[in-house]
């Protein structure tokens, strides 16, 4: 019987930034791919890059928008 490896240091649900941002702009909250990283650094939220492109946890992105819009639409 095979099984597979699960590794705690691996993020499962990875996406790249332009992914997260064009998934994002469907919300009505769109950010930039520069917006996006700006606040990744904030929330220290590691970005890790494959080829050209960064990527993060899109659990750890959703968050961050969810918290970055409420602060800017004042809740």
């Amino acid at each position: 019987m095979a099984t597979a490896l699960i590794s705690p240091y691996a993020a499962t649900d990875e996406v790249n930034l332009k992914e997260a941002s064009a998934l994002l702009a469907e919300t009505g909250h769109p950010a930039s791919v520069e917006t996006l990283r700006r606040w990744c650094k904030k929330h220290n939220v590691p970005l890790v890059k494959h080829g050209r492109a960064h990527h993060a946890s899109w659990t750890r992105i959703l968050l961050i928008h969810s918290l970055e819009v409420d602060r800017a639409d004042g809740l």
